[in-house]
């Protein structure tokens, strides 16, 4: 019996809740942890960094187009490493981003952060 394929173009569904926001967030660290660490550039944490940076911007866009800014800005900044340029520049860049961003739309303290 013939039955019918429904494809969808949707994209995928992105952050709906803190929860997966957070999720990103905590993500951050370790990979900046791992790039810092790094003999040379490594290219696939900072592009996994560029990815979460750019979920995070998508996640802004509706909400506040200025933490979007700076969520692009941190992820070029990881595009930047990706590229093989000077990681040692971006990484400063891309954390100075992420302290203007935290400081305008998070509360709380260590372990019970939530956006403003």
């Amino acid at each position: 019996m013939w039955k019918p394929v429904i494809v969808s173009s949707a994209r995928p569904r992105l952050a709906q809740d803190q929860a997966e926001y957070s999720t990103w967030m905590k993500s951050v660290l370790p990979t900046v942890a791992a790039i810092r660490m790094a003999a040379d550039n490594d290219a696939a944490d900072a592009t996994k960094l560029a990815d979460t940076f750019d979920k995070v911007a998508t996640y802004w866009k509706a909400k506040d187009p200025a933490a979007a800014a700076l969520a692009e800005t941190a992820r070029d900044a990881a595009k930047a490493i990706a590229g093989g340029t000077d990681k040692t520049a971006n990484l400063m860049k891309l954390q100075g981003t992420c302290a203007g961003c935290h400081s305008q739309h998070r509360e709380g303290s260590a372990g019970n952060f939530k956006i403003k």
